[in-house]
């Protein structure tokens, strides 16, 4: 995770409310995110604040790492450098990577996604064997043909998805609670069953379906038995309560207003 700087005001974003963004009140609410973290028993490796770059924080986007499909509790097998589709966030990457480094295990193969290829992180989503890479603004076919072509010779089943209504990420719209639970809104599951009805099966798969005004739902953190979800959506915090979810619910309005979601705050080494 990287904290945010001052620079942070100047962050990427088509939010409404952008012109909000302040650096201190993302600080305290990034603070806020690594306790509840810490409470719930991650092992958080905090980058000092970049100066320079105001999405920095975002670290997700940069870095991925893959544990083997067959051992989703496994340590990385492949660690991907991305090349981010925005062209100001392409000087973020070699830090985190190098960070990332001195955590995946000395056998852990290194890839970089190469021009004309473009890769986000947000638009990568792992759950089990399965992989769905979106093609999105930021992620364009030739990178998501690379990191697929990785991941099919490690044995993942790799789906690229087409981004229908012109969000940011695919992951804008659809995550994973557990690798049984997704939630999402309707454009996020609509998505992935264009690709076919066996990519999330529903027999296997439980759909939680929020409503589009509280979008910032969609994205939630499980750490442990610990559900976080960003504050201000009552009803998607109801239905996760409902489904036996332990939720804490954490501010994060300030990185909403950056086009931002709880998993773009962290980049995860398995």
């Amino acid at each position: 995770m990287r904290p945010p700087s001052e620079a942070f005001r100047h962050a990427i974003s088509k939010h409404p409310l952008r012109s909000q963004l302040d650096p201190a009140a993302a600080l305290r609410q990034h603070e806020g995110l690594r306790a509840e973290m810490i409470k719930a028993g991650a092992d958080i490796v905090l980058l000092p604040p970049d100066p320079v770059n105001p999405d920095a924080p975002f670290v997700q986007d940069v870095m991925i790492t893959f544990p083997p499909p067959d051992d989703p509790s496994g340590h990385s097998v492949l660690l991907v450098a991305t090349h981010p589709g925005a062209p100001s966030r392409r000087p973020e990457v070699a830090a985190v990577v190098a960070a990332a480094r001195d955590l995946v295990p000395p056998d852990c193969r290194v890839m970089s996604i190469e021009p004309p290829g473009t890769l986000d992180g947000g638009d990568v989503l792992l759950y089990g064997e399965r992989v769905v890479v979106g093609l999105s603004g930021r992620t364009n076919r030739a990178g998501a043909e690379q990191l697929g072509r990785a991941l099919e010779e490690i044995a993942y089943r790799v789906s690229l998805c087409p981004v229908s209504d012109g969000r940011l990420h695919f992951a804008s719209a659809i995550t994973k609670v557990r690798a049984n639970r997704f939630i999402g809104t309707s454009i996020g599951y609509a998505d992935l069953d264009a690709m076919g009805t066996d990519v999330l099966p529903e027999d296997q798969i439980e759909r939680l379906l929020i409503p589009d005004e509280e979008s910032p739902a969609h994205n939630v953190v499980l750490i442990g038995d610990t559900l976080l979800v960003p504050t201000g959506n009552p009803i998607s915090a109801c239905m996760l309560k409902e489904a036996g979810e332990h939720v804490v619910e954490v501010p994060f309005d300030q990185f909403t207003c950056a086009d931002a979601g709880l998993t773009c705050l962290m980049g995860i080494v398995f």
